[in-house]
């Protein structure tokens, strides 16, 4: 039994960590609007290091829409 333990547990161990990956958050933030003079499309990327789902909740939950004095800034980001 006691040659038995330490085995399971580092199999326990290796079998949990094994899940979490490192992914890349990648979002495209485009602006929009009458004023001249708006930023040009921008790509940002970002690690995240989780369970694939909960990589991708985290990642996409960035994504928005916001609309301020007539320039409208679009995120959004997927998982790669």
């Amino acid at each position: 039994m006691k040659r038995i333990l330490p085995f399971l547990v580092v199999a326990l161990l290796a079998l949990l960590t094994s899940c979490t990956q490192e992914y890349t958050c990648q979002c495209t933030i485009k602006y929009s609007g009458n004023p001249p003079g708006l930023p040009e499309q921008q790509v940002v990327e970002f690690k995240i290091r989780d369970k694939k789902k909960e990589a991708s909740t985290l990642c996409e939950d960035n994504s928005t829409v916001t609309t301020q004095n007539g320039v409208t800034m679009d995120e959004k980001c997927q998982l790669y």
